[in-house]
């Protein structure tokens, strides 16, 4: 049953509003350490809509020295109940950039950079916020809105906002077709090298850099899938290069690897089975030298169904006739951040993560819509008096 107060929020949504911001957000392309038109289409949006606290939050600067801020969204008393949380950086359209030629509508379908991760998410929350702010309805706790920066790298934005900001109930506006994801896979990055030896190519025999990388590799990504044949773990080998154009035996190979695990693994289990697999190579390639770095890591974690602080999300699926089917989110994100905060936190956002990082982008208008009718009525069931 949805109270009159859910009602009266919701009769100031307005879906044209909402397909608008996500466009002017999608046009304004905003790549990590460079996410200030991003910002700046949500913030112009934002004041002049009136009804919520508007706050930038200085972030340090990325590699060009270019300004990046954190845009804060409050409503009601502080501390904040609830939190919401969207990051407004992209990836970086690369060799792809003429296929990413900013927002265009087909119908239900807003195509763009940046159009599902997670453009829609944050234009969702910022049009929930703005509903509620105009229904006038009074709050017994604050809402908090985050649009941070820096999450396609290693969460600089999220990790700088203060503690002021955080609450017990925060929602990560990731793409899960909104689903809501209660628990949520650990990552590792790692760096592998080999190092052989440099001489004439018809000399390979246990000295190329390349072949014992691709030996090494081979090992971890057959351990893992020996080791886990449920699919607990997902490799990627994202990128791997060395040799030279000469008639020579590489030398030096470099590999990026990306692992994701369920809850119940820890990173030490990763570094390990790595660290297995290199013994096994070296076993082979003899005349090479390996070496691993771990570049960035998060652990998974998995939220109690019963936990007290879910109560609102729960009311809010059930008031917006959405299913509760609690998911696990496969990729990285933000989340563990908050969640190692002490906060309750949970990924669901309009949007399919399938969608994302790919040169055909996209997101349902209807469907965004929908996610800033959840998120309203999570914002009334946590918040109003």
């Amino acid at each position: 049953m949805v109270d009159e107060r859910l009602r009266a929020a919701w009769s100031k949504l307005s879906d044209a509003r909402l397909r608008d911001l996500l466009a002017a957000a999608v046009n304004a392309y905003s790549p990590t350490f460079a996410e200030e038109p991003a910002t700046a289409v949500f913030e112009q949006h934002v004041v002049a809509e009136g009804g919520l606290r508007v706050t930038r939050q200085s972030v340090a600067a990325g590699p060009s020295g270019a300004p990046r801020a954190n845009l804060l969204l409050q409503l009601g008393p502080q501390e904040p109940r609830l939190l919401l949380v969207g990051h407004v950086d992209t990836i970086q359209a690369g060799e792809l950039t003429a296929r990413f030629t900013g927002a265009r509508v087909d119908g239900d379908t807003l195509r763009g950079l940046g159009s599902a991760d997670m453009k829609s998410g944050c234009s969702a929350m910022v049009e929930a916020a703005l509903a509620l702010a105009a229904s006038g309805l009074p709050l017994r706790h604050g809402l908090a809105v985050a649009l941070v920066v820096g999450e396609e790298e290693y969460g600089d934005g999220s990790l700088a906002l203060p503690a002021g900001i955080h609450a017990p109930l925060c929602v990560i506006g990731e793409p899960t077709s909104l689903q809501p994801c209660t628990r949520h896979v650990g990552y590792l990055e790692s760096r592998l090298q080999t190092h052989g030896l440099r001489t004439h190519a018809a000399l390979a025999a246990g000295s190329s850099a390349i072949h014992a990388m691709l030996s090494w590799m081979l090992y971890i990504l057959d351990d893992l899938q020996q080791t886990y044949p449920n699919g607990d773990v997902s490799a990627n080998p994202r990128m791997i290069r060395g040799g030279d154009n000469l008639f020579i035996v590489a030398e030096h190979c470099d590999a990026l690897l990306d692992l994701h695990w369920r809850p119940g693994l820890d990173a030490q289990a990763m570094v390990a089975r790595i660290a297995a697999a290199q013994v096994a190579a070296q076993e082979t390639h003899p005349l090479c030298r390996f070496t691993a770095e771990s570049l960035f890591e998060s652990r998974a974690f998995a939220n109690e169904l019963d936990d007290a602080r879910l109560a609102p999300l729960r009311r809010a699926f059930e008031a917006a006739a959405l299913p509760w089917r609690p998911a696990t989110f496969a990729s990285h994100s933000d989340a563990g951040i908050f969640q190692d905060a002490g906060a309750a936190t949970i990924v669901c956002g309009p949007g399919a993560l399938a969608a994302a990082h790919t040169p055909d982008e996209s997101v349902s208008l209807t469907e965004t819509a929908a996610a800033a009718r959840l998120y309203t009525a999570l914002a009334v069931a946590a918040c109003a008096a």
